[in-house]
């Protein structure tokens, strides 16, 4: 198939609608000579004249008359099929959209993250619904197969595989007691020393029942060890049982803000 000069059908829409070269010219935007140029080249693809002179004005052939309403139609139809499909915005899209978001979080982070972005997506998006499930393992292998979408926890290690990653917050873990348990009453007024926590019980709070943590690494660097007598899942029933059976336990500051 023979390559066609769509700028030819331009130029033959232009002089076909304006009946002269330089009005052409004039509404392309270009030359006269440069538009007796297509012309010339039209007149030899459709092997007539297209535009004669009558008098001072050049009138239409029987040809031209015939092409004029359907080169306007077609020159239309390419710049429809050429260009950008329109975009529904940002804020239509989300309107409009129905779908469920499946959101992987222990207990603490449901409860501290969950209201905020429930809040925001019925804003913003009042057809689309959550679904918080509880943490568990293997975040990346859960993403990449479409079993979640948001992964909302500690940082999880990527391998080789992309994992789209942003920092919520940073926060610091502090000693949780009651404010007139043990370790208040060992303690006074001055902050817990290692021999202070090796003195106390502790509740520790673990997804996976464990009833050893990072502080019992920093105790025996000391030479210390304390005694764990209980865990919890989640840090609101670490807290309960560190209120009532007056134990201690470490916990992100940011959960500790009620205080026991």
């Amino acid at each position: 198939m023979a390559s066609i000069d769509l700028n030819l059908l331009t130029v033959l829409d232009a002089l076909l609608q304006e009946g002269s070269v330089s009005g052409a010219a004039r509404r392309l935007h270009l030359t006269a000579p440069g538009v007796s140029r297509s012309l010339a080249k039209l007149r030899e693809i459709t092997g007539d004249p297209l535009l004669v002179r009558a008098g001072r004005n050049l009138v239409p052939t029987p040809l031209a008359e015939s092409l004029r309403d359907r080169a306007h139609e077609v020159l239309a139809d390419v710049h429809e099929v050429l260009s950008p499909a329109e975009r529904p915005s940002d804020e239509e899209i989300e309107r409009t959209l129905e779908t469920t978001f499946t959101v992987r979080a222990g207990p603490d982070n449901a409860e501290g993250f969950g209201p905020a972005l429930l809040r925001l997506v019925l804003e913003r998006a009042p057809r689309v619904r959550l679904r918080l499930v509880e943490a568990g393992d293997g975040a990346v292998e859960a993403l990449r197969d479409g079993r979640i979408d948001l992964n909302v926890g500690s940082p999880v290690p990527t391998g080789e595989e992309t994992v789209y990653r942003d920092t919520l917050l940073t926060d610091r873990f502090v000693v949780v007691g009651r404010v007139d348990g043990a370790l208040a009453r060992r303690c006074g007024d001055r902050d817990p020393d290692p021999e202070d926590l090796a003195e106390v019980r502790h509740v520790s709070s673990s997804r996976q029942g464990l009833l050893r943590g990072p502080l019992d690494d920093r105790l025996a660097e000391h030479g210390l060890q304390r005694a764990v007598v209980a865990s919890a899942r989640g840090f609101a029933a670490t807290f309960a049982l560190a209120r009532q059976v007056d134990l201690v336990c470490t916990a992100p500051e940011r959960l500790t803000r009620a205080g026991l």
